[in-house]
């Protein structure tokens, strides 16, 4: 499908709720849950973009930075504006696929809104294990989607797929609902049982599917407890868990945080910092260290719950 620039200030919106906000937006996102009554903490909107942001940090042929504003463009799908962790202005590009635009959106660019309100973006899936949250980080591939998706299975509660949302209020971080939607690679939905041949495309070209997840996506921010780093090691036959503490600990959540190389350009390294070792005091971090054979993942995911409930029950 083929978006259509569109600068009619007057258009309809749709309310939606995702990452702890509530969304109005002018364009359609099927991704997010719907929201209820007309208040809103982000409005995202088509728009003109203005040529340079006001006092830049940082500029390079793709995006402008600068105090509480961004610009971010992506040749042959939209150019975003952000402002003040509030607004998103939108200018598609005529050839655009609209699921691109979306994937950006709700990608790069909502993960800048979430700097900009002060909030933590981790590039992980969180998953709510009876109340409590559970957050699965790493690099791309490591099998942070997979996991939580064989956890869902087990009748838990996904939270978010690739960006989770801390937010702390009085003292304590929650991990927040992202929105219903898994990315799986069809060789990981085929272990899990998961049937991916209808679901679209999550980039054109590509084999990796959106799935939805409505009927196993937990609608409550829940108490983060837990994170673990999934790191894989090809040679190693065997599944290992190992605490982190100090400033590997803390690193970890510093090197983990979503588009982490944007939080200087924005003005927000102090504070960054000062949340992740906030956070340190208040969780524990793990090491998950797994073989790359993806048919262990029935064990991986037993060895997991049996170290996640030793962890709990020592603390509690």
């Amino acid at each position: 499908m083929v978006a259509q620039n569109i600068n009619n200030s007057n258009m309809h919106s749709y309310n939606y709720f995702a990452f702890g906000l509530n969304i109005k937006s002018q364009l359609v996102l099927p991704e997010l849950a719907r929201g209820v009554g007309e208040t809103s903490d982000v409005r995202i909107k088509y728009g003109d973009i203005p040529k340079r942001v006001e006092s830049i940090i940082e500029e390079t042929d793709y995006y402008q930075a600068g105090n509480n504003e961004f610009i971010f463009r992506v040749e042959g799908v939209a150019t975003f504006y952000v402002a003040n962790g509030e607004q998103i202005i939108v200018k598609i590009c005529n050839s655009a696929n609209s699921s691109m635009v979306r994937l950006f959106l709700l990608g790069t660019v909502m993960g800048i809104l979430l700097m900009q309100r002060d909030t933590l973006p981790i590039h992980g899936s969180a998953v709510d294990i009876n109340g409590c949250g559970v957050l699965f980080t790493g690099i791309s591939g490591a099998g942070k989607s997979t996991i939580a998706a064989a956890l869902c299975k087990q009748g838990y509660l996904l939270l978010a797929d690739d960006v989770s949302v801390l937010t702390c209020a009085k003292g304590s971080y929650q991990v927040q609902p992202a929105y219903p939607q898994q990315k799986l690679w069809p060789d990981s939905a085929a272990m899990l049982g998961i049937d991916v041949a209808a679901a679209s495309q999550v980039v054109q070209g590509e084999s990796k599917r959106a799935v939805s997840v409505y009927e196993r996506f937990g609608k409550q921010h829940v108490p983060i407890k837990v994170i673990y780093e999934i790191v894989v090691q090809p040679c190693n036959d065997d599944i290992s868990i190992l605490p982190l503490k100090g400033a590997a600990k803390l690193a970890t959540i510093m090197g983990n945080t979503y588009r982490a190389k944007y939080i200087n350009c924005l003005g927000k390294k102090f504070s960054h910092f000062k949340q992740c070792a906030n956070l340190v005091k208040q969780v524990q971090v793990f090491r998950l260290i797994r073989p790359a054979n993806e048919i262990l993942l029935d064990r991986q995911t037993e060895f997991f719950l049996k170290h996640y409930t030793d962890v709990l029950s020592k603390w509690s």
